[in-house]
């Protein structure tokens, strides 16, 4: 399958600007001492700036067998922080936010597997068109594995549909509209209780906006991040990923 220039031009701006945000959500975390997952955030990165670089290769001066060493790289980690969370959450436990599950890392692990397949199956550009590659109909192999790509595009599709339906969750307090907090041992001098417990405002369908200006002053709880633009990019790259997975089969 082939698309017009400009819907690539138009999905490579995008993921240009989610790249750009994450890497500027990293510096902003850290100078503001606030609660962020930072491995995703980098996987936002990395991955934002490759596929811009796919759909438009002028832009990309990183050779490919790079970016392979890369995403391999990502794929084992998001493996080491499944296993990670099950053995201190369980399967059915939530992050330290108290709203992402295991779901959350599974999801990440297909994206980085998804960029890994992407690589490898996709058709390199001729010479001089520059470090990046053409998308296109899978190559060599990898041609005869349809069933992982529209399995990549099934999880990608059904994680952007259920983020999409859930960033309401994120909204400034509300009965059912919850905000993720995070528990600062550090910033509180000593232990972080636990969520609900005393000292931190509940989740579960709470207002807390009165309770949190009250932690916030004692220096025990801090908001999460911007949650809602960060579900803004993941599923902005859930579209893309799947849309560049399409032109694949």
């Amino acid at each position: 399958m082939t698309s017009p220039a400009w819907l690539n031009d138009l999905f490579a701006a995008v993921m240009v600007v989610v790249a750009v945000y994450s890497t500027g959500r990293l510096v902003a975390a850290r100078m503001w001492s606030r609660p962020t997952h930072v491995d995703v955030d980098a996987a936002h990165v990395l991955m934002g700036a490759a596929m811009a670089g796919m759909l438009v290769p002028a832009i990309d001066p990183i050779p490919n067998g790079v970016w392979e060493v890369g995403f391999s790289l990502l794929v084992v980690w998001f493996v080491w922080r499944c296993y990670k969370f099950v053995t201190e959450h369980g399967v059915e436990g939530r992050d330290d936010d108290q709203v992402h599950h295991l779901s959350h890392y599974v999801t990440h692990l297909v994206m980085a597997g998804a960029m890994l397949y992407m690589y490898l199956a996709a058709v390199t550009p001729p010479t001089g068109s520059g470090g990046g590659m053409a998308m296109g109909t899978a190559r060599g192999t990898t041609a005869d594995l349809v069933l992982l790509p529209l399995a990549f595009i099934v999880v990608l599709f059904a994680s952007g549909i259920w983020e999409l339906d859930g960033i309401g969750r994120f909204a400034p307090g509300g009965p059912g509209r919850p905000r993720p907090e995070v528990a600062y041992a550090a910033a509180a001098g000593g232990t972080a209780p636990a969520p609900g417990g005393p000292g931190v405002p509940s989740v579960a369908g709470s207002d807390l906006s009165d309770q949190e200006d009250q932690h916030r002053e004692s220096g025990q709880v801090a908001p999460w991040l911007a949650p809602r633009l960060e579900s803004s990019c993941h599923i902005a790259m859930c579209v893309t990923m799947g849309f560049m997975l399409i032109l694949m089969l």
